[in-house]
């Protein structure tokens, strides 16, 4: 059985801080629409987690004992690399469908410049032959 106790100190009060800024960012963003639901749920997930530790900071002993760890901080520390490892996965994948993305951008707009830069020489054209037309008739008076 778990046995709650209130040791609190310092980090568990950073820990509760940094949880709910967690919580209100994702909430914040998907809010005003700057990010997917993806986010958000990472957000609680991370923020929830920080809560949970800093106001039960005894309840990762199970998690302790269930990892077969002695220790409640080598819990806390194989969950945190683990939820980190899985953080950096997910934007890793992020990036690279931005950049897939951006690639893409670039690539229409390069064929959008090379048909405006094609429209363009045509009117130059259009504009010298207007301007020798011009110069031949103002000749032949």
């Amino acid at each position: 059985m778990i046995g709650f106790t209130f040791d609190y100190s310092l980090v568990n009060v950073v820990a509760l801080v940094v949880g709910l800024l967690f919580l209100a960012n994702g909430y914040y963003l998907v809010r005003k629409g700057r990010e997917a639901v993806a986010v958000f749920v990472l957000s609680v997930v991370v923020g929830g987690g920080l809560v949970f530790v800093a106001a039960f900071p005894t309840a990762f002993d199970a998690v302790a004992r269930l990892l077969g760890l002695e220790l409640r901080a080598r819990a806390i520390l194989v969950v945190s690399n683990l939820t980190l490892f899985a953080l950096v996965i997910y934007l890793l994948n992020r990036i690279g469908t931005l950049y897939d993305r951006v690639s893409r951008l670039n690539e229409r707009l390069s064929l959008l410049d090379a048909e405006l830069g094609v429209e363009e020489m045509k009117m130059e054209e259009m504009e010298v032959e207007k301007m020798e037309e011009e110069r031949r008739d103002g000749d032949h008076d």
